[in-house]
């Protein structure tokens, strides 16, 4: 007997601020659909990690960009520190660069420190957040 090959069906993230008296930031305009006649779901349907970002290695629970960058769309604004106490492979790093936040994190095995390093290295200053911002304020 076959057995199928199993993936997880949600993620559960954490947001939180050091602050309790301060507002919090959410970018509902940055990560609604473009229709304006639509709601946004706390569904987001994201396929899972694509093997382009797994060129610098692997981590066993890595997490999509896709994902990540959203979720720092929604919850931060540019230039704010975001933290990541499970590094891992480094894909909030990864995220919090593209779209010009700063970012520390922990990560215990040496291994997934390295594959971290690379790929936090490969990735571009406010890449990411350029495309965004050039497509929210075209309109296209």
């Amino acid at each position: 007997m076959s057995q199928l090959a199993r993936t997880h069906a949600h993620e559960t993230l954490v947001w939180a601020s050091k602050d309790r008296r301060a507002r919090h930031t959410f970018n509902y305009d940055l990560i609604n659909s473009p229709n304006p006649g639509s709601q946004m779901s706390s569904v987001w349907r994201i396929r899972s990690v694509p093997k382009r970002e797994k060129l610098h290695g692997y981590h066993p629970t890595q997490k999509p960009l896709r994902l990540v960058r959203r979720a720092l769309l929604a919850s931060t604004r540019e230039g704010n520190l975001v933290f990541d106490p499970f590094c891992g492979s480094g894909t909030t790093a990864v995220a919090a660069k593209e779209l010009d936040r700063f970012f520390v994190g922990a990560e215990m095995e040496r291994e997934y420190a390295e594959l971290a390093e690379r790929r936090i290295g490969a990735a571009g200053r406010g890449v990411v957040l350029r495309e965004i911002s050039e497509t929210f304020w075209d309109g296209t």
